[in-house]
């Protein structure tokens, strides 16, 4: 038994080092077999680091990561106005990521006009409709 497993927990850099290795891509047995640990204490290790970390709420990752493309698009609008066209193709990924944190998705699609025939159109639809209702409701049998 380990002097880790006896405390049962392994410090918090050793957990943040296994963090790190299983984020590269190993997995918990090859970090168990590197740092002299059973698979299940790696995982708890890891468990437990991911635990103590902070997470930013929905709202305030968008904040965040608002802030970070505005930072971007300023670094980049230099070499824009210098009519740099990667430039201004990172721009542009960069405002339509803008757009979707900020909650567009797509282009609204334009408002039609809801003229005098629409509204006939759609009065005569429920007029039938409802007609149709009576009709069925008055061809019922009775259950009396």
């Amino acid at each position: 038994m380990t002097v880790f497993e006896a405390a049962g927990a392994a410090p918090s850099h050793r957990a943040r080092r296994m963090l790190a290795a299983l984020i590269g891509g190993f997995s918990p047995d090859a970090i168990g077999a590197e740092e002299n640990l059973p698979t299940r204490m790696v995982e708890r290790a890891v468990s437990e680091e991911l635990g103590r970390r902070w997470v930013a709420p929905p709202a305030d990752f968008a904040k965040i990561q608002i802030a970070r493309l505005e930072t971007s698009l300023v670094q980049v609008a230099d070499r824009v106005e210098a009519g740099d066209l990667a430039a201004v193709d990172r721009a542009l990924k960069i405002l339509d990521r803008l757009d979707r944190y900020y909650g567009f998705r797509r282009a609204a699609p334009a408002v039609e006009p809801y003229g005098e025939e629409h509204s006939e159109r759609l009065l005569a639809k429920l007029n039938a409709a409802a007609a149709n209702f009576a009709d069925a409701e008055t061809d019922k049998p009775s259950d009396t």
